[in-house]
């Protein structure tokens, strides 16, 4: 089995062409993102430069420097072709956060995990995802929000004439 790989400098021209056709929008751009054994999630707010980092195995976005430094990079890049003043203290910091969010109970299931994710904050329509952005009334979601997970998505699927 082949695996193919993205060209990290086209990647990045793609997230910053984004950001730039988006610059009067203080949004978060979701970047689900596969290291290929294993889904997590990349929430961006390129205004604030701020990153923040979602892992249904509560890993650590460190584990993942590759793309690390892509996302730096581009906005650092976003930064310059905006004309932003930032402070020299700030010239070479982007913020990282993670996100303490529901937990997976199997080794099979992060990809419905980063697809609630998305859904939740989609819903929410912030700019920002504070620690507590989750309901943490339960460590992990129940085998019915991901049922409701998937029927929403099948849905799509058929409403859309996909298949």
């Amino acid at each position: 089995m082949s695996m193919w790989k993205l060209d990290p400098d086209n990647v990045k021209k793609y997230i910053v062409d984004m950001f730039l056709g988006n610059i009067e929008n203080d949004k978060l751009f979701l970047a689900p993102y596969n290291s290929g054994a294993h889904w997590v999630l990349f929430a961006i707010n390129a205004v604030s430069e701020v990153i923040y980092y979602l892992d249904p195995v509560h890993g650590d976005y460190t584990n993942h420097p590759g793309i690390k430094t892509m996302l730096d990079t581009a906005l650092k890049v976003y930064r310059a072709q905006r004309g932003a003043k930032v402070s020299k203290q700030k010239s070479n910091n982007i913020t990282w956060i993670s996100i303490k969010c529901p937990r997976q109970t199997n080794n099979i299931d992060c990809g419905y995990y980063i697809l609630r994710f998305m859904k939740e904050i989609v819903e929410k329509n912030k700019t920002i995802i504070p620690e507590t952005y989750f309901d943490n009334s339960s460590p992990s979601y129940s085998e019915e929000d991901l049922m409701e997970l998937k029927e929403d998505w099948c849905q799509y699927v058929l409403d859309m004439q996909i298949i």
